[in-house]
């Protein structure tokens, strides 16, 4: 997979979507159903989304004063 394809990708998906679909180019198996479902759920996630996912991982409550505010810099 060439730049040329890879930079639209980015651009309008963003970087999450295109790493994945690169990821699944690079292994050489043919597409799937649930590989598709799969990207349509990433590309579907707001930043929010994204963001509670971070909180999650590191252990910070959304409802604490600390995750509050760093929902608020999204």
């Amino acid at each position: 997979m060439s730049w040329e394809l890879l930079i639209p990708l980015i651009a309008q998906y963003g970087l999450p979507v295109a790493e994945r679909i690169w990821t699944l180019w690079a292994a050489g198996n043919p597409p799937t159903k649930e590989a598709w479902e799969s990207l349509r759920q990433l590309a579907s996630q707001t930043a929010k989304d994204r963001m509670l996912l971070a909180l999650q991982r590191a252990g910070i409550d959304p409802e604490s004063e600390e995750g509050k505010a760093l929902l608020a810099l999204g």
